[in-house]
């Protein structure tokens, strides 16, 4: 579509008025004539892209595309969201009234069928954290002599216990629960994120070379390790009292 900016229009005005100086200075009849049928030909197209500048180009090829027929258009459009949202608004309220029915059949069993799901992964997950708290617990502390092969090997452990401990963590934070055992799952996401904090504590004290901070970071290591393990066990009898409700 063509388009008509305000630098085209000031230019076709500019020949315009040089076409009407022209116009005043031409001598004799016939000059004068030409010029002038020129200069008023000049005019009538510089007002009339003026005019399509003004009311939009888009009025010639359809009503639609005119400004008039726009701004109702967005009139309209912006008639219909307020409408849209006040009904949104209205069902939520109606959704935030409290139940006065019991559930359904169907919705019960899919609330238990939840529960089951969250049980199941819950508890592989446990039991993946409680094995890693295990090979942290039976982790010896290096001797100060080690030769360089053999630190890298334990580093290359720790390293690999390391993401594992981030990874079951991961897991459980991600993991869909049901909105009832809501306060049950943080126990377990508080459990795995000691764990986790175990694993790096780990990976750490095999990369240090200071002696003092490597037995803090060992001792920490394996604090974390014994929290993490008594606290996924505890969940998982909190879990299992799930399972015989």
């Amino acid at each position: 579509m063509p388009s008509f900016d305000l630098i085209s229009l000031a230019i076709l005005w500019s020949i315009a008025l040089l076409a009407l100086i022209q116009t005043l200075n031409a001598t004799g009849a016939i000059k004068a004539a030409i010029s002038g049928i020129v200069t008023v030909i000049i005019f009538l197209m510089a007002i009339f892209f003026s005019f399509l500048k003004v009311e939009g180009y888009g009025t010639f090829l359809s009503r639609e595309l005119s400004p008039s027929a726009i701004i109702a258009a967005n009139i309209a459009a912006n008639e219909a969201m307020a409408k849209e949202r006040a009904a949104d608004s209205a069902k939520v309220s109606f959704d935030a009234k409290p139940a006065t029915t019991e559930l359904s059949s169907s919705a019960k069993k899919e609330a238990l069928n939840s529960v089951e799901r969250y049980v199941s992964h819950a508890e592989k997950i446990a039991d993946e954290a409680l094995d890693l708290a295990a090979q942290i617990g039976d982790i010896d502390a290096l001797p100060n002599d080690i030769s360089e092969p053999n630190r890298e090997k334990a580093e290359s452990k720790a390293l690999a216990i390391r993401n594992s401990t981030a990874k079951v963590n991961g897991k459980a934070t991600t993991l869909f629960h049901p909105r009832s055992l809501s306060e049950l799952h943080q126990q377990l996401i508080r459990a795995t994120e000691s764990l986790r904090l175990a694993g790096y504590a780990l990976h750490a004290y095999t990369t240090l070379e200071n002696a003092e901070d490597r037995k803090t970071q060992f001792e920490q290591s394996k604090r974390q390790a014994v929290s993490a393990a008594k606290a996924i066990t505890l969940y998982k009898t909190a879990l299992g009292n799930v399972i015989v409700k």
